[in-house]
This record gives C-alpha cells, sequence and structure tokens, in this order.
C-alpha cells in the first residue's frame, strides 16, 4: 500500500514538471465513493516542498482515508437527513463574510492596537476590579534550602535565611546541595515541590503559623524561611495578577477599537448614502 503512494507522488511530481504525462497523470483517479472521484490533480500543491517520499506518501495516503470517510458521511447524511439547501447557502455565506470580517479585523487591530498600558492604567483597574482577584490558591515570597545533616555550618545556614540581608552567594555556599529563593509571589505547592513541605496537610493553616521551618528526608534537612505569604480568598497582592491586568486592558482596548470601527464605518456610509433600509 505504501509502494502504491509512492508511485502516486511520482505522479504528482511529473504532473508538475510540465511533461508530456501531465494530462494522464492529473487524470489518475486515486479514490472513488458513490459518484464522487478524488484525482490526482486535487492533490497537486498539497505536499510541501522538500518532503521525501515515505513522508510524502504517508500524507497522501491519510488525506485519501479522511476524503473517503468524509464521502461516506456525506453520502449517508443526503440519504437519511432532509437538506434545506437554502439554509445551507446562506449559511456558507454567513460563514465567508465572517471570516472575511475577521481577517479584516485582524488586520486592523495589528495596525492600530495600542499595547502600551500605563502603570496607572494597571493601578486603577486593579483597585476598580479588587474584588475580581481574590486568591484561589496560596503564595509566597521565601526560600528553602537542603543541605546535608552532617554539614558542620548548617547552623550558620539557618541563621542566614533567617536575616533579609543574606547574599545569595552566602545561602548557595552554606546550603552545600539545593536551594531556592523567590523574591516574587508563588504559588506554594509549586514554591516547596519536590520537598517535604509538599506533605503538608494543610498548608494555609501551616503557613500563617510556621515562618521558619525545617523537616528531615534522609541524610538530607530542609529549612523553609517564610518572608510574606498570602492565603486564599484573600485579595491578589497586584504583584501577583499584573500580567493578567495587562492582558484584560489590552483586550478592553481591543474591544473598544473594533466598536469605533463599526461605528466609523456605518457612519461614513449613512453620510456619502451608500446604503439605503427600505421600510
Amino acid at each position: 500500500m505504501k509502494f502504491f503512494f509512492i508511485l502516486i507522488f511520482l505522479c504528482l511530481f511529473l504532473a508538475g514538471c510540465g511533461s508530456d504525462n501531465r494530462a494522464t497523470s492529473n487524470n489518475k483517479i486515486l479514490a472513488k465513493v458513490y459518484n464522487k472521484q478524488l484525482k490526482i490533480n486535487d492533490l497537486i500543491g498539497f505536499i510541501p516542498i522538500g518532503t521525501s517520499k515515505s513522508d510524502s506518501a504517508i500524507m497522501i495516503q491519510k488525506y485519501v482515508e479522511t476524503w473517503v470517510r468524509k464521502q461516506l458521511l456525506l453520502g449517508k447524511a443526503n440519504k437519511e437527513v432532509k437538506i434545506d439547501e437554502n439554509e445551507i447557502e446562506r449559511k456558507l455565506q454567513d460563514y465567508k463574510y465572517d471570516l472575511i470580517a475577521y481577517q479584516y479585523e485582524k488586520n486592523y487591530i495589528q495596525k492600530n492596537l495600542d499595547t502600551v498600558v500605563k502603570p496607572t492604567e494597571i493601578q486603577k483597574y486593579y483597585d476598580e476590579n479588587t474584588a475580581n482577584f481574590e486568591l484561589k490558591q496560596n503564595i509566597v515570597k521565601g526560600i528553602w534550602a537542603k543541605t546535608r545533616k552532617d554539614n558542620s555550618e548548617k547552623d550558620k545556614l539557618k541563621a542566614m535565611l533567617n536575616d533579609p540581608k543574606t547574599e545569595t552567594e552566602q545561602i548557595a555556599k552554606a546550603s552545600t546541595e539545593s536551594y531556592i529563593l523567590n523574591e516574587k509571589w508563588i504559588d506554594f505547592d509549586v514554591f516547596v515541590k519536590k520537598t517535604p513541605f509538599q506533605s503538608i496537610a494543610n498548608k494555609t493553616n501551616f503557613i500563617q503559623y510556621n515562618k521558619f521551618s525545617e523537616s528531615d528526608e534522609g541524610e538530607f534537612v530542609y529549612y523553609l524561611y517564610l518572608r510574606d505569604f498570602k492565603i486564599i480568598n484573600q485579595p491578589s497582592p497586584l504583584e501577583f495578577v499584573k500580567n493578567r491586568i495587562i492582558s484584560m486592558i489590552i483586550n478592553q482596548k481591543k474591544a473598544q477599537l473594533l466598536r469605533n470601527l463599526e461605528k466609523n464605518i456605518y457612519e461614513e456610509a449613512k453620510k456619502n448614502k451608500e446604503f439605503e433600509v427600505f421600510k
């Protein structure tokens, strides 16, 4: 079967070369369902330039199989469902108009949309919609570090974690294994993933009452220091939802731009008497 489709690929190649074989190869039937035929001519241009023979054969085979299935489904539908051809035509026209309008609006937005969002706009939107930004998860700022139980500097490491002035390089040197310092808000579950703290049952309660914690796991000890936190159902910090707000503001600008476009087109056409409504 695969060899058959490689032959078809070769026929397609000949069909695109302007040879005497063009007419013959173009008329070769690949599949037939009821009174519908799929010919090589229908696939010209379907295979991207540079595609290997084997990949081309697979693409052609999938296309033919899909075409057959669709034709069988359409044939079944035509036999068993009463089709309103006028309704189908109206829907096709509506779909065509929607596609044309969508492409025009898309091009218009790309040329005219101002995607710059000022800090004052972000703050204003946040202040006016704070109730819509309640947290669905616990978020924290903090640091955790992992070191061996026999590390002679582990007490020094604990002291450093409690000191906001500690340099990251100092923590890295003293931890001997790994650490994560998060100075931006992060989901607590993500923050403590792959540490013993991920198995804490009531994380909301833990976060509120444990600024500094430690936990053993095998030959290692983990230290966790939370510099700040917000729990579920509290308002999100602006910093945490800033990118969401920027997207929302840009979407609002986009919607307003499209409303203005539609209004301007209508008003200009009305002024130029380019349409008329009959009562």
